[in-house]
């Protein structure tokens, strides 16, 4: 490993770690939030916006840019934090999470600078995602389209009707990542409605898939770099994540999907992280 790529990735992990406590810090804002599904994006939206997505903050609306929807609405916080830091938002948002006439709210909203679909009905991000894909094909344009959405949206029956869609007419400029950190909001998603065997899935249904550790960023960044996977086929990364990254008392538990934020969590939260460089 070159010094230059361990110091990019590095750089990555440290911007991953000030994504996870803007986390904590909006949602102690607000009194409370979801945090499980935040934290374990964190890695994957530090690799996105800081190493492959082709942005410019100062120009949000700049026809060809790279898209990224957050299909799993409810883990705004991490997306405004990770918007925060790239520079499409005033940092001073971070504390008005879901405050009145706040443009950051508890889900995404397009008034925000940055955020191209309001999500949080989840199921719909992908077949949105889908129709930009096929946009950039119809335009001629060479912009990528990326969609996260969380394993209990799989859930939802749109999605698979997405996934055939996107397979049927070769998208091979769309990419999916699941953030499959295995918790949803009522208990682990094997219990509530198993997914398994979903790589398997997801390549009969025309998809090339890629398998990785959410929180390996070298792995992650990898992947990236690697897409599309196949000429012909949309690309899935299936990233395998813990809910409530980076605080121990908030990873692996249903009841941290979504939860109070008091002062006395907020220091708890913020010292087992501990201080970005």
């Amino acid at each position: 490993m070159t010094s230059n790529y361990q110091a990019k990735i590095d750089g990555l992990r440290n911007d991953a770690l000030h994504i996870r406590r803007n986390v904590w810090r909006a949602l102690h804002g607000a009194g409370g939030g979801h945090m499980g599904g935040s934290s374990s994006a964190a890695d994957i939206l530090a690799a996105l916006y800081f190493h492959h997505l082709r942005l410019r903050p100062d120009e949000p609306d700049w026809p060809d840019r790279d898209r990224f929807v957050l299909s799993k609405g409810h883990a705004n916080a991490a997306l405004g934090a990770t918007l925060a830091r790239a520079g499409f938002i005033d940092d001073s948002v971070l504390d008005q999470f879901y405050a009145y006439q706040s443009p950051f709210g508890m889900h995404p909203d397009i008034k925000m600078a940055g955020v191209e679909m309001s999500t949080g009905g989840l199921g719909h991000g992908l077949s949105v995602a889908m129709g930009m894909a096929l946009g950039a094909r119809m335009q001629g344009k060479d912009f990528r389209t990326c969609v996260m959405i969380g394993d209990g949206e799989l859930q939802e029956g749109s999605n698979w009707e997405g996934a055939m869609a996107a397979a049927h007419m070769d998208l091979s400029n769309l990419t999916v990542i699941l953030d499959y950190n295995k918790i949803q909001q009522s208990g682990e998603v094997g219990q509530m409605m198993g997914l398994e065997p979903v790589v398997d899935k997801w390549r009969a249904f025309g998809w090339a898939v890629r398998e990785i550790d959410g929180h390996d960023m070298a792995a992650v960044v990898e992947a990236l770099d690697a897409l599309p996977f196949a000429n012909d086929e949309p690309s899935m990364i299936i990233a395998h994540t813990i809910k409530g990254k980076g605080v121990s008392f908030a990873e692996d538990s249903f009841l941290w999907h979504n939860n109070m934020v008091t002062d006395e969590v907020y220091e708890k939260a913020l010292a087992e992280l501990g201080e970005p460089s």
